[in-house]
């Protein structure tokens, strides 16, 4: 029994960030209830989506645990199999039980069906499948749909079997996500320390290179050749004079630090992370402010960022042979270098964000699309140095790392939000100057300080430490 309670809190104690959130929203949904009349039905809305977000976290700590060994362990199925049970009495019979006592047992069988398939869509959505995805095509889809359709369908919709209906498939779904998770085969290779993660791919640094699906190994093949191709050029002129200099030190540094920044790779990103991006444009409609959405879209342009600040600790081990090959005269040097190779990510990120924030100014409102590019080529810029030094300069421990991660996101998409906000209000001019001035002295200070601190810190070959019990 310990550990199926360990388990069942291994999702609040790895985000405890998130964990807190969920406290907050469900704490928030509870004094909505108490208050009655109509703040009852906010409150459960709210406490709805806290659920909801409740099995987000608990599928992450889920795919977190998907490795073949993890199975091998005593009573390991047993004792998830318990702390499932758990959370499914707390955040998912208990809260039907409830609905059931206010608006009657109707309603109590259909929320038991419905919160069946939002539990088994979030759990499949943090597996990293992409029918996670798939859904959120069918919910856009629905909103194009005649209304003869719908008044057709409504006796159906009414069934009693319905729910039942809802069970099975999120039985279905469920089923699909273990065999994603631990699928039976070997054991797949390991994504390089520094490749950053995109949606074609299985899942992050601990699962395979290699996509699932035809048309996602094509893309990968793809852009794998403009990969090969990179690191030769980059080879052919290194070994072009008998002393490289150091632009072509740090252009063979990229290319084998950073294999997929380059043309190839960018495009196959903009085709994967624009489609999420498009997705999400079209769910919130025109009503949606475009600023909002063009943060948004700068998050997720500048999240390849985070590779150099997570990547290079496991990539320690790897380093023996590129410092005896460079010889450098110092270590303070060798470091010199490869902090500086680590400029080559930002190129891929500016670009992103122009392609991105056009994109969802294109489909939110096309007559802001001149100013949501010249926000972003006013602050995408500095905003990339600057979250590039954040991450650089990411600290061991795990809480202030997560710490500063989400700072960091908040302040890409605020950045933006703001920016946008003080163009549209005082134009290119008075409002871009400021903005310029203070951004790109943010950014290169910030840069100067976490390169220096970069260099300074002892130079180290080993591999990062495991937390205990990890």
């Amino acid at each position: 029994m310990r550990a199926a309670w360990t388990l069942a809190l291994l999702p609040l104690r790895q985000a405890w960030v998130a964990a807190l959130l969920l406290l907050l929203m469900l704490t928030g949904a509870i004094a909505l209830a108490l208050a009655g009349g109509k703040a009852l039905y906010g409150g459960a809305m709210l406490a709805a989506f806290a659920l909801w977000f409740a099995w987000l976290l608990a599928g992450a700590a889920l795919k977190g645990l998907a490795r073949k060994e993890t199975l091998l362990l005593p009573d390991f199925r047993r004792a998830l199999a318990g702390a499932a049970a758990l959370w499914a009495l707390l955040f998912w019979l208990l809260p039907c039980a409830l609905t059931s006592l206010r608006w009657g047992l109707p309603m109590g069988w259909l929320a038991l069906g419905v919160d069946a398939l939002a539990i088994a869509w979030a759990v499949l959505t943090t597996s990293g499948s992409r029918s996670g995805f798939l859904i959120w095509v069918l919910i856009i889809g629905a909103r194009f749909i005649p209304q003869p359709f719908w008044l057709s369908i409504e006796p159906a919709l009414h069934n009693p079997l319905l729910p039942l209906a809802a069970l099975l498939l999120a039985a279905l779904m469920l089923r699909m996500t273990w065999q994603r998770l631990f699928p039976i085969g070997d054991p797949p290779l390991p994504d390089s320390p520094l490749l950053a993660s995109e949606p074609m791919r299985r899942g992050n640094n601990t699962t395979s290179n290699v996509p699932r699906g035809k048309l996602m190994q094509r893309l990968n093949g793809w852009s794998e050749h403009g990969a090969s191709a990179l690191l030769q050029r980059a080879a052919t002129r290194y070994h072009a004079t008998p002393t490289p200099t150091p632009g072509r030190q740090r252009a063979m540094l990229r290319a084998l630090l950073l294999p997929h920044e380059q043309p190839r790779g960018w495009l196959v990103r903009w085709l994967l992370w624009g489609a999420f991006i498009a997705v999400y444009a079209l769910a919130l409609g025109h009503s949606a402010q475009v600023g909002m959405i063009a943060g948004y879209a700068t998050f997720f342009a500048m999240s390849g960022l985070n590779v150099v600040g997570t990547g290079m600790p496991r990539l320690q081990p790897s380093l023996v042979e590129l410092y005896f090959t460079l010889a450098p005269d110092t270590r303070a040097a060798f470091k010199a270098r490869l902090v500086d190779s680590f400029l080559g990510v930002l190129p891929g990120a500016i670009l992103s964000a122009f392609v991105f924030t056009g994109l969802a100014a294109l489909l939110i409102a096309p007559h802001a699309l001149v100013s949501i590019l010249a926000t972003t080529a006013i602050l995408a810029p500095p905003l990339a140095l600057a979250t590039l030094a954040l991450y650089l300069s990411l600290p061991v421990n795990v809480i202030l790392r997560t710490v500063v991660t989400v700072i960091t996101i908040f302040g890409q998409m605020g950045t933006i939000w703001l920016g946008y906000a003080l163009l549209e209000r005082f134009g290119p001019l008075w409002g871009g100057a400021p903005v310029l001035v203070i951004t790109w002295s943010f950014a290169i200070g910030a840069w100067s300080a976490a390169r220096k601190h970069w260099i300074d810190s002892p130079l180290s070959f080993d591999p990062p430490r495991a937390r205990a019990g990890a």
